[in-house]
């Protein structure tokens, strides 16, 4: 256990628990020219293609106008799975003639979803491995749960030389129930033998911090790099940071 301040709250961690994408990495900046990209791709072949994008994007939760993904739709929270499903649906219902399902989901399955899945250029919130580093120096563990699948996790966490640091990978091809479920947060701490009541989750999502609150966790944060707002993550959360570069392991300095 150690002595973790949250902006200006201290906590007493035995782990902590982050998101992913919209905590650890900023969410728009990060993922906005993959997913135009990958419709660009998948929709290039139709005619009618404006009408499909903006269908896409509706159902998806992308808001062209203003470049930014709504904190509830598919994209920003849903598994990569489930994201899948709801595009080619939107192909099936807006192609002329109508596309078979089973030729929508291999459009989907062949076009769009692999670019998402790419290793690309991610932007990270703030200096991860120093914030990593001294959270495992303060005896404190450490475990991601996302709603993206384990490959392109685990890359991602190699990528930006994170894989020591972290004691558990929750993800969203995982067994079992996910985010906002209890279920996988409730499988970190029983794989790491920690209390939750001495368990931090930050996210930037309701889900995350639901997941947060019916699991009993001792410590909810939000955090406004990602889709949530302070309006909508402060009601579900203890504290709402500006980013995780506010979390600092072990004693402050005075001065």
């Amino acid at each position: 256990m150690g002595t973790i301040y949250f902006g200006e709250q201290c906590f007493d961690a035995s782990l902590v628990v982050f998101d992913k994408d919209g905590t650890l990495f900023d969410f728009h900046a990060s993922w906005r020219p993959r997913f135009l990209e990958a419709a660009d791709r998948l929709l290039t072949q139709f005619s009618n293609r404006t009408e499909i994008q903006a269908e896409l994007f509706r159902t998806l939760g992308y808001n062209a106008a203003d470049g930014r993904f709504g904190e509830d739709g598919p994209f920003a929270v849903a598994t990569s799975e489930a994201t899948v499903h709801a595009a080619a649906t939107v192909l099936h219902q807006c192609t002329r003639p109508t596309l078979p399902w089973y030729r929508c989901e291999q459009l989907v399955r062949g076009k769009f979803a692999p670019i998402l899945a790419a290793s690309g250029d991610l932007s990270p919130v703030t200096e991860l491995v120093p914030l990593f580093a001294s959270l495992r120096e303060s005896g404190v563990r450490v475990a991601v749960i996302t709603s993206d699948d384990s490959g392109p996790t685990e890359a991602t966490l190699a990528q930006f030389g994170l894989s020591s640091f972290v004691d558990y990978i929750g993800c969203g091809d995982s067994p079992g129930r996910h985010k906002p479920a209890p279920d996988p947060l409730l499988a970190a701490a029983t794989r790491l033998d920690v209390s939750l009541a001495q368990t931090v989750v930050v996210g930037d999502s309701a889900a995350d911090l639901l997941m947060a609150r019916s699991a009993g966790a001792g410590l909810a944060v939000g955090v406004l790099t990602g889709v949530g707002s302070r309006e909508t993550l402060g009601p579900l959360a203890d504290l709402v940071l500006n980013s995780i570069g506010e979390i600092q392991a072990g004693a402050r300095s005075q001065g």
